[in-house]
């Protein structure tokens, strides 16, 4: 009965095709460091990391875009050296509604 129980273990290397254990972190044969294959996410993971992507391009442009905004405003009302504090308010709005935005993506999505 072991006989069978290790036969079922083994599975064919990705690279040679000899028989290696599934927990095997290398090939005795061909010394391959993925004798199961190179991992394969499943559409789910592929979602959640497509989502992920554009929470993170969210807010870099949230983060460049309030403080612009804030700043243009400055030296265009005030003058060259309140620009850095409107800058200032644009990034402390900024951050917030980037992140407001993603965790709404999160949930509906």
């Amino acid at each position: 009965m072991t006989g069978q129980r290790a036969q079922h273990e083994l599975i064919g290397c990705n690279d040679c095709g000899s028989g290696v254990s599934f927990s095997a972190l290398a090939c005795r044969h061909c010394g391959s460091r993925e004798p199961a294959g190179p991992y394969v996410e499943s559409s789910k993971e592929r979602r959640l990391h497509r989502i992920e992507e554009k929470n993170d391009q969210t807010l870099i442009g949230m983060m460049v875009l309030c403080p612009g905004i804030g700043f243009f405003y400055g030296v265009v009302m005030v003058g060259a050296f309140a620009a850095f504090g409107y800058g200032l308010l644009g990034a402390i709005i900024g951050a917030p509604a980037g992140f407001i935005i993603n965790v709404s993506r999160r949930l509906l999505g």
